[in-house]
């Protein structure tokens, strides 16, 4: 746990105030404020690491004091966990407009509220490695934009594509290239069962994933308040800040991102059965070493078989010549029992011989399934 990393909890309910405090103390600094209004001398003084912030106050609501946060050059990167009562998507909906990056519902468990701090936790250290990276970046998106036109943008972006082998690569790519449109925005990918959210704001955030599945769910191509959701079976594009001023440029935006969504798509695609095929690959080789393990047992095992029933057949005939002098029989009767003990020795060969078969068999089967592997 960090001591250090400081919470503000505001809330009307002295119970749900009291609560926090039990579970997140002594492992978090923690202080507790009634309403917005409360808060706010102390926000004069000292910022908090995170807002565990109620949904219904008096005065400012949870809303409207998260849009301010947000609205703040000092705060907007202090995540803001809402609390609400209600667990609807257009509750979710309001948080995720307000700027609020996670959600809590009443009543909540001890677990649940320790495990949402340690996601302000990661998505703090996510933004200030994104800061750093978009500070970087923004010099090359803005000569990138000077010296390129639309279509130029999304040509490169194609051409890029192909060589991305993996969802993280390809989400961050179509990121990249919202960014380079100055849009605001998400992106989801889901190939072989997993899924990955990813915005400016980090990876896999729990308020903008809850949003992102239920946009998914939506038509193809569709567009609400400013936001536009470009929807493709393997990938889904959220554009935040829809430039609704420009309609033609509006409409640009959305062939330019359907066309780059859509060569994601088929990208992803290519990568889950590339994904599909290794695995098999990986499975036929193992095969392969166990056969040839298999194989290699089944030598031994016939040469030990092998060297022992020689020693018996061995024993065998000394036993038996002994057993001549002293049994005291005929020449006739010596002779057919030296006959049968050949015969038996001459099939026991033979049955040798057939494993020696069996086993060359074997082992040109092992070499051909080797080849395999070339």
């Amino acid at each position: 746990m960090n001591p250090t990393f400081k919470i503000f909890v505001i809330d009307d309910d002295p119970a749900v105030l009291l609560a926090m405090r039990s579970i997140l103390e002594p492992d978090y600094a923690v202080e507790t404020f009634e309403s917005v209004e409360a808060c706010l001398p102390r926000l004069d003084a000292e910022k908090p690491d995170m807002f565990l912030l109620d949904v219904s106050l008096p005065g400012m609501d949870g809303y409207a004091f998260c849009r301010q946060i947000k609205d703040d050059a000092d705060m907007n990167h202090i995540p803001v966990t809402f609390v609400s009562s209600y667990d609807t998507i257009d509750a979710r909906l309001s948080g995720y407009n307000a700027g609020g990056e996670d959600f809590i519902v009443k009543p909540f468990e001890p677990a649940e509220v320790i495990s949402k701090v340690k996601v302000a936790q990661q998505i703090t250290l996510s933004k200030q490695s994104l800061k750093e990276q978009a500070e970087a970046s923004e010099y090359l998106a803005t000569l990138a934009l000077a010296s390129m036109d639309e279509a130029g943008i999304v040509l490169q972006f194609m051409s890029k594509l192909i060589a991305w082998d993996n969802d993280q690569e390809i989400a961050a790519g179509l990121l990249e290239l919202m960014q380079r449109y100055q849009l605001n925005g998400v992106v989801q990918t889901r190939i072989a069962e997993r899924t990955l959210t990813l915005s400016s704001a980090g990876t896999n955030l729990p308020l903008e994933t809850s949003v992102m599945e239920h946009a998914r769910t939506m038509g193809r191509i569709f567009e609400f308040s400013n936001r536009s959701v470009h929807n493709f079976d393997r990938v889904t594009l959220m554009v935040n800040n829809s430039p609704l001023h420009d309609p033609d440029f509006c409409g640009r935006l959305r062939d330019n991102l359907s066309v780059a969504a859509q060569g994601a798509d088929s990208r992803l695609h290519a990568v889950e059965i590339e994904e599909a095929n290794r695995r098999n690959q990986a499975g036929i080789l193992g095969a392969l070493e166990r056969i040839h393990v298999s194989i290699g047992s089944m030598r031994k095992s016939h040469e030990l078989v092998r060297n022992q029933s020689s020693s018996l057949v061995l024993e065998l005939g000394e036993s038996l010549a002994d057993a001549f002098v002293h049994l005291g029989l005929t020449d006739n009767q010596e002779r057919f029992l030296e006959d049968m003990v050949n015969e038996f020795m001459r099939r026991l060969v033979e049955l040798f011989d057939r494993g020696e078969e069996t086993y060359q068999s074997f082992q040109e089967l092992s070499q051909q399934l080797g080849a395999l592997k070339q």
